[in-house]
């Protein structure tokens, strides 16, 4: 009979083999999992389809250094394109579209502008009526200066007409230098006046030209804002989308 000491030291040693060889087995499927893992990521790479500068193709798994910095297209394991690497742009590359965004901001700032001058005319008159009210007083304020600007150079050349008589009137005796610089004082101030008159009369015209633009433009904003303020449709002119019955 088997003293209970021994059986216990050979069960002891059984235990301790089993282990050994559960951990050796234990190793050998970690080793097995991470070569699998390894071999799927590689399988699951990207692959980089670049050309080089004598125009071979190549498919590498990463790029080389010299070719980072251009063109390349990114495959998945089917081959299939899932990136375009583009090159950097050419100095006159970057020139052209700096000269689009340039004139894009400008544009916008254009439109922008635009905008606002629509909002103040639509804010600033209810009617087309009260546009044409507002061109009758600005060219009657003009008129009015016209009318005085005449009346003034008649004035002058009722004194230049005085002036001229005295001068004569010295015959052959010398005409004081007081009334000959009052003469050219008085032929100055009448050619100002009659630049003044000229001025006025351009300034006429573009004003009647001003407000019959904005009376086109009220108008063409009206029609727009009416037409959608039927569906409810907010706009410039009608922001709030508020309907109203088209006039």
């Amino acid at each position: 009979m088997i003293r209970p000491e021994l059986r216990r030291a050979r069960a002891s040693r059984i235990s301790a083999a089993t282990a050994g060889v559960g951990a050796v087995f234990a190793a050998r499927a970690l080793l097995v999992a991470a070569a699998g893992l390894a071999f799927a990521g590689a399988a699951l790479a990207d692959t980089y389809k670049w050309v080089d500068e004598k125009g071979v193709v190549h498919y590498t798994d990463k790029m080389p250094p010299e070719q980072v910095n251009k063109a390349a297209t990114v495959l998945d394991k089917q081959a299939r394109t899932i990136k375009q690497i583009e090159p950097p742009p050419t100095p006159a590359q970057r020139a052209t579209k700096d000269a689009e965004d340039q004139r894009a901001q400008a544009l916008a700032k254009d439109r922008e502008a635009a905008d606002r001058k629509d909002r103040a005319l639509m804010q600033s008159f209810t009617s087309a009526e009260e546009i044409e009210l507002s061109k009758s007083r600005a060219v009657a304020t003009i008129d009015g200066q016209l009318q005085s600007a005449h009346a003034y150079i008649t004035q002058l050349g009722k004194r230049r007409d005085e002036a001229e008589a005295k001068r004569l009137s010295y015959g052959t005796k010398p005409v004081p230098d007081s009334l000959e610089r009052e003469i050219a004082s008085i032929d100055v101030e009448v050619q100002k006046q009659k630049d003044l008159v000229v001025a006025h009369q351009q300034e006429r015209v573009q004003a009647i030209a001003r407000y019959d633009a904005f009376t086109a433009r009220w108008r063409a904003l009206r029609s727009e804002a009416d037409a959608k303020a039927v569906g409810g449709a907010p706009t410039s002119a009608n922001p709030a989308g508020v309907k109203v019955a088209p006039r």
